[in-house]
């Protein structure tokens, strides 16, 4: 396998700099290994990156390339990180602790592909549409010439992103602003920092312009701070937990920037009694879909109640069968969670539900085998009342909670019963009953028997899952203004 990637500079002014602040470790979650160390920003660095991006934006030298000129050079991007695939893959395995397919796979190839495909789905929008008047002010008016929405660059955008699937949200916010014109400020999770420098590291090989992407890594929060708060960034777009959805929504409040909130989700597999069959496939992807540390992870299983004992069966030998390992094993679905931090969290959080009345049926512990390692194993967890802890905060580790239901009506109750609205799935033969329980379900995407998370197709939450979406047309519309002229004539 290829090397990891290192990263000996932030990327500031279009070039590489040295970070004058402490070195920050990047630890292997499955070896608890510091294997690499990466250079951090001081105060100085964060507010020359605000305001080289400000710069950059009002002086055009981006905003007025125009789009085919900026697709152009993001391609020059993609190709760069298609260059170092490998390399990639290799920092997605050892910094995320992503067993070595999904690295290949979610990681990597999606966030490549994604890179060409945003750009590209960006260049077939229109820059200005014609605006709808009512036909009589049409006909009546003698001065009025055009009416028309043109969609502009918001501005400066502050990307804030998580750990988990870090190139894929790297990719989702960088490459949609930088598409619809704005200058962007990435700064990653301390936790995974790699693929972020890398992204500056393929801007500097593209010849962006300077200032148009800065990247900056830190230890604490002092610069997300300051980025959230500073009247030159007039857009954050963040992927992390509600509660710290919260607080970015408070320190951007006094400047009324726009945002972009993908917070967090506890979502629902709801099965109809004709495709209760399927319930170890899908808890299968929890467990396997980075040890459930994602945020669309359908992690509450809904079934019929005169099915609960075969299903909590099913689970338990879903559960035994997808044992944790080494994520450089090709054969390994299940890897170790981010942090020993984020260990000690899902292991508090399945004792409180236990202690509150959920009964564990399989796993709940540290696998026996492995002796170093953020590992836990795939859990199952029979839950009575929705109200228990484990059914309604969310986990973020390899964690199913099982609750049967008696009718459709009390199933769309539980499912909904949640401060959280990001994903969730009905699984059935019977089609038109999907769809109308998908409409029925409070959340910004529901997936009918199979997922589909592309360039192509948005993301987003409601309630406290959000504000905003990702991907798609609704994405890329996130990083314009919609500006309203009127032209007539000159006298």
């Amino acid at each position: 396998m290829a090397s990891h990637l290192t990263a000996g500079q932030l990327y500031l002014g279009g070039r590489p700099v040295p970070g004058r602040g402490n070195p920050l470790p990047v630890e292997d979650p499955a070896t608890e290994e510091v294997f690499t160390t990466v250079p951090t920003a001081d105060a100085a660095q964060v507010e020359a990156a605000i305001a080289g991006s400000y710069d950059a934006f009002v002086s055009g030298v981006w905003a007025s390339v125009p789009v085919a000129g900026r697709v152009a050079a993001l391609g020059r991007m993609a190709d760069w990180l298609d260059t170092r695939r490998e390399e990639l893959v290799e920092t997605a395995v050892r910094e995320v602790g992503a067993p070595l397919r999904l690295a290949q796979w979610a990681q990597v190839g999606m966030s490549i592909d994604q890179a060409r495909q945003l750009p590209a789905l960006f260049a077939t929008l229109p820059e200005w549409e014609h605006n709808e008047l009512p036909l009589a002010d049409l006909v009546g008016a003698k001065d009025v010439l055009l009416s028309i929405r043109r969609y502009e660059p918001v501005g400066v955008v502050a990307a804030i992103t998580p750990y988990n699937f870090p190139l894929q949200t790297n990719v989702w916010k960088v490459f949609s602003a930088l598409a619809a014109g704005c200058s962007v400020i990435l700064r990653p999770s301390p936790l995974t920092p790699l693929t972020a420098l890398a992204l500056g590291e393929a801007a500097v090989a593209a010849e962006l312009p300077p200032g148009v992407l800065n990247v900056i890594v830190e230890e604490g929060t002092h610069g997300a701070e300051k980025l959230t708060s500073d009247p030159r960034v007039d857009c954050v777009s963040f992927t992390g937990s509600t509660t710290v959805g919260r607080r970015i929504a408070a320190q951007a409040a006094p400047t009324v920037k726009r945002l972009v909130l993908e917070l967090g989700g506890k979502s629902v597999q709801l099965y109809l009694p004709d495709a209760v069959e399927r319930v170890g496939a899908g808890a299968a992807t929890v467990f396997a879909s980075h040890s459930g540390q994602a945020c669309t992870a359908q992690t509450r299983v809904l079934v019929p109640r005169d099915a609960l004992d075969a299903t909590l069966e099913r689970l338990a030998g879903t559960a035994a069968a997808l044992s944790p390992g080494d994520p450089r094993n090709a054969n390994t679905l299940v890897g170790p969670l981010i942090s020993a931090a984020q260990r000690q969290r899902v292991e508090g959080l399945v004792a409180e539900g236990i202690k509150a009345g959920a009964t564990l049926v399989a796993g709940g512990g540290r696998p026996s085998h492995l002796d170093r390692g953020y590992f836990v194993e795939p859990t199952v967890l029979l839950v009575e009342d929705n109200s228990n802890p484990v059914a309604q905060r969310e986990v973020f580790g390899p964690v199913v909670t099982v609750q049967g239901y008696r009718d459709v009506d009390e199933a769309i109750a539980i499912a909904n019963d949640t401060e959280y609205g990001l994903g969730g799935g009905v699984y059935t033969a019977d089609l038109s009953a999907g769809l109308a329980l998908a409409g029925r379900i409070r959340s910004g995407t529901v997936q009918v028997n199979r997922s589909a998370a592309t360039a192509y197709t948005p993301t987003g939450g409601v309630k406290q899952s959000g504000i905003g979406r990702e991907r798609g047309v609704a994405g890329l519309r996130e990083y314009q203004e919609t500006k309203h002229v009127v032209v007539g004539p000159a006298s």
